[in-house]
């Protein structure tokens, strides 16, 4: 068996913003039609470091994916309201998914949001099953589907997006 590398996460630097914006396209660009619009706002990492909180998971130094973590209200919120903390652009390195990335952030952000106080943390993701879908590990973890939020993208071609809440 090959020794492994834990998996860290703390906040984004600026030296990682590059390869946090690279990861942030070719995860979309995976799954999802992606807008340039969109693309260089996931490229923009420095402007969401500067309003929000960027998590990044890392083995060793190699940045495996990072978070956004925006309060209600905030610029880079979108559906989360009243006091609640919302996960944006989680996006995990396609060639290093399955190896702990997406839920060593999720485990850091619940971390995160109870620190500061937040009661609950939320998030949308396109309701689309199939291999990848990261439905499973959020339920795992403890999220829970709140379908009275659940709404249709604002992108084409207009995906349903699922809402997950989780209650710290």
């Amino acid at each position: 068996m090959l020794p492994t590398t834990r998996i860290t996460v703390d906040l984004a630097r600026p030296e990682d913003f590059d390869r946090v914006g690279e990861i942030g396209v070719a995860a979309y660009r995976a799954v999802l039609d992606l807008s340039e619009d969109y693309a260089t706002a996931l490229r923009d990492v420095a402007a969401r470091a500067a309003d929000a909180v960027v998590l990044v998971a890392r083995a060793g130094r190699e940045v495996l994916g990072s978070l956004t973590l925006a309060a209600a209200g905030t610029d880079w919120a979108d559906i989360a309201v009243g006091d609640e903390l919302e996960i944006r652009m989680f996006t995990v390195d396609p060639g290093a998914q399955r190896r702990g990335a997406g839920e060593a952030l999720l485990r850091a952000a619940a971390e995160w949001a109870g620190e500061h106080a937040f009661p609950a943390l939320v998030l949308s993701v396109v309701s689309a099953e199939g291999p990848g879908a990261p439905h499973r590990l959020y339920e795992r973890l403890g999220y829970r589907r709140v379908p009275s939020r659940d709404y249709v993208g604002g992108w084409d071609p207009h995906p349903q997006m699922w809402f997950y809440e989780l209650r710290l």
